[in-house]
């Protein structure tokens, strides 16, 4: 057996773990520091604290959405490592800068700092390519669960890490995403093989697929679904500082709930599902699954520890179908990169949306942000089905068990 394809994937989903925990540091800290702490970097022209947070978090992944949008295509031109390597460098300079920010207290330096690290970290879509392109070797949908699997952890260890920093100082938190990005850097450079891209010169960004009908279709899908999932993200920490008064270390723990879901679903049962349901059921139950949970916690009485592990499963499920399906449907001129990018740039345009949205309905309440995404997240798998019932390719293929 070539074991050549399994080395590259291990050193991938070792540099996805590296990179995704310090992207995740952060997320514990960002709801203290602007509702909490009092620090000088929540205040900036008189403007409510909930909108610099809002700011905030919409701005980062406006640079992941530009990012996305071409590195993956890049990485089909110029090859994966030489796109990752690079890319990964500006990172770990991005998250240094956004520490220095910190400690001199500048809201405009924070801001842009965020905006500069998220054009970088758009490269995690040449991962998902590179899982891509090991079919058949190793099958794309498991290949996509422990990639996902991965992520999932960096997102466990990275907000624990940052919750428990938090008491240290504000900034040591991205001192050490820093360090982590370094880290990624020297194993890419060190230990995934080389390739020579140049397979698909003459494709353009990720968004130029959007000429296509199907993928059309799909982008209007994969947005609905992407706003309910970071309407999720982005709003539960407030709820749990609003409603539960939880400190920076309590959300960490919560967080740990949530991607222990998420790891083990994605490790030990989305094949199992998969093969019971087929590719297109399982993702639109998963779907459905993160929808009633997260719909069944804000306005309830009861304690909110079985719907987060509900809503974990339910992600798991749909992270790897979902691109599952589109790398099954990929036509010969379009290469992984340009596929998978389309993904992490609809993933942040739902960002960036829900974040300025979210904030706005947060100065009401911040239960109609989740609220919100459970309806969205219902109307999403609706469109899945109907996507996938009038796919161009033979429904043998996404319905398929194996």
């Amino acid at each position: 057996m070539d074991s050549r394809p399994y080395y590259t994937f291990g050193v991938t989903l070792l540099i996805t773990l590296i990179s995704v925990c310090g992207i995740a540091l952060p997320y514990p800290i960002l709801a203290p520091l602007f509702l909490d702490l009092q620090h000088p970097i929540s205040q900036f022209a008189g403007i409510p604290e909930k909108l610099l947070l809002g700011a905030v978090l919409a701005i980062y992944p406006v640079g992941i959405l530009i990012g996305s949008n071409y590195l993956g295509a890049w990485s089909d031109r110029l090859g994966r490592k030489r796109v990752l390597s690079w890319t990964m460098l500006g990172a770990t300079l991005s998250y240094g800068l956004t520490a220095f920010a910190i400690e001199q207290g500048s809201f405009l330096l924070f801001t842009a700092s965020r905006l500069l690290t998220g054009l970088f970290e758009g490269n995690l879509a040449i991962a998902r390519a590179i899982a891509a392109d090991l079919h058949p070797k190793i099958d794309r949908t498991r290949a996509f669960s422990y990639l996902s699997a991965m992520g999932y952890a960096g997102y466990l260890i990275g907000p624990v890490v940052g919750g428990f920093l938090l008491p240290l100082g504000a900034s040591l938190a991205f001192w050490v995403a820093a360090a982590a990005c370094a880290a990624a850097t020297g194993l890419i450079l060190l230990a995934l093989p080389k390739d020579t891209g140049g397979r698909y010169r003459q494709q353009g960004s990720s968004l130029s697929l959007l000429k296509h009908p199907h993928y059309r279709d799909f982008f209007v899908c994969y947005l609905m679904l992407m706003l309910a999932l970071n309407g999720f993200y982005e709003f539960y920490p407030v709820w749990l500082v609003e409603y539960r008064q939880f400190n920076s270390e309590q959300i960490a723990w919560a967080t740990v709930l949530l991607t222990s879901a998420m790891i083990a679903t994605a490790v030990m049962a989305t094949m199992k599902v998969k093969r019971w349901l087929g590719l297109v059921s399982a993702g639109v139950v998963g779907v459905l699954l993160f929808a009633v949970a997260i719909g069944s916690f804000p306005y309830g009485n009861g304690d909110y520890l079985a719907s987060f592990i509900a809503a974990g499963i339910g992600i798991a499920l749909f992270n790897a179908m979902m691109p599952s399906y589109l790398s099954e449907h990929a036509q010969d001129s379009q290469g992984q990169g340009q596929l998978m990018g389309l993904l992490t740039t609809v993933f942040c345009l739902g960002n960036v949306i829900i974040a300025i949205v979210g904030a706005a309905l947060a100065l009401v309440d911040t239960r109609l942000v989740l609220m919100t995404s459970a309806l969205l997240a219902v109307i999403a798998s609706g469109l899945f089905w109907r996507l996938a019932r009038s796919a161009p390719r033979g429904a043998e293929t996404i319905h398929s068990n194996s």
